[in-house]
């Protein structure tokens, strides 16, 4: 899955260059289509769906709604579009209507970058809980519950058929990636844009797509240029500062101590940021713990993102013990 922030800078047939959320605005899918293909750098788009907030709200309460963990209290009152957002951090179950509230929020320091992010963490939280063989059997009434928030070129059998393929793909396989890119300079630019990272971008497309040039850009990335951020979830700056020197005793040197995760993790997930699997992987195997994850909630800077768990607490506990007893054996 390739997330477009709808800022980003691209060309937008009878608009020119133009943020990418004006092609369904003034063209709809089939203009839609088109600039997403000419971002993408010719990659053919076959079908649309698209799926309004109503529908959204529908969706999530159709399967009984969805256990997410909201990362900081979100409050919000815009009257003009009758918006009104009150969640409170912590585990959540989440109705359509409070899931609405956490997807549309955008009102801190990464603005709509930010609002992204919440919606990879919705979509896999709904994967995992939702998209799943015992839910098969109420597709006609979801698809019912929806279908008047539902425009799209997919045939009702095109639809069930995709539903029956996710509810048997292992979830870990889902990577869920981002358009590479940032901000724009607002001295440069008279409006707000994300300036796609086009070379990073084309990597992402051939990989995936089997399109374009071979992507060369995640090959043989030596430790030492590899982008690592840290968020720490435990709240143990001690348990930073020590997993910092076990990376750089691996030869990963370019280490940044990023924002806390709020979200306590039983499991350390390692975040290929920009989708370099191979250098996610080969992060874990030098540290010997942590699950590799493809998606694009960690921080922007980095290659890899480290969002720090209670396993590492134990590794280290562990590689303290290990060190005395080899002490006491060569005194």
């Amino acid at each position: 899955m390739l997330s477009i922030p709808r800022d980003t800078r691209t060309y937008v047939e009878g608009r020119g260059i133009t943020k990418i959320n004006a092609a369904n605005y003034y063209g709809g899918p089939a203009t839609s289509a088109n600039a997403v293909s000419e971002l993408l750098g010719g990659v053919g788009i076959d079908r649309y769906l698209r799926l309004n907030v109503q529908g959204v709200e529908k969706l999530i309460d159709a399967v009984g709604g969805v256990d997410v963990y909201v990362p900081k209290d979100m409050k919000y009152q815009d009257d003009s579009q009758h918006l009104y957002i009150n969640l409170k951090e912590g585990e959540q179950h989440l109705n359509g209507e409070q899931a609405l509230q956490f997807l549309r929020f955008r009102h801190d320091n990464l603005g709509d970058i930010g609002r992204v992010q919440r919606q990879q963490t919705l979509i896999r939280s709904f994967m995992e809980q939702a998209v799943n063989v015992k839910n098969m059997a109420k597709i006609p009434k979801i698809l019912s519950v929806i279908q008047s928030h539902i425009d799209t070129n997919l045939s009702i059998e095109e639809l069930i058929a995709l539903v029956g393929f996710a509810s048997k793909i292992d979830r870990s396989n889902v990577e869920m990636l981002m358009v590479p890119g940032e901000f724009s300079d607002p001295k440069k630019y008279r409006a707000s844009y994300w300036l796609p990272d086009l070379e990073r971008l084309d990597a992402m497309i051939a990989d995936r797509f089997d399109f374009g040039a071979k992507p060369w850009i995640y090959e043989n990335v030596e430790p030492v240029y590899q982008k690592i951020s840290i968020q720490d979830s435990n709240d143990d700056w001690g348990a930073v500062d020590d997993l910092i020197r076990t990376l750089n005793a691996e030869g990963y040197w370019n280490i940044r101590d990023y924002k806390p995760w709020t979200e306590p993790l039983e499991v350390t997930k390692i975040v290929a940021q920009y989708g370099d699997i191979e250098g996610a992987k080969a992060v874990r195997d030098a540290l010997g713990f942590g699950e590799v994850v493809v998606e694009s909630t960690g921080h922007l800077r980095s290659d890899v993102t480290i969002q720090l768990g209670k396993d590492w607490l134990i590794k280290r506990e562990e590689m303290k013990l290990l060190e005395e007893e080899e002490s006491y054996n060569s005194w």
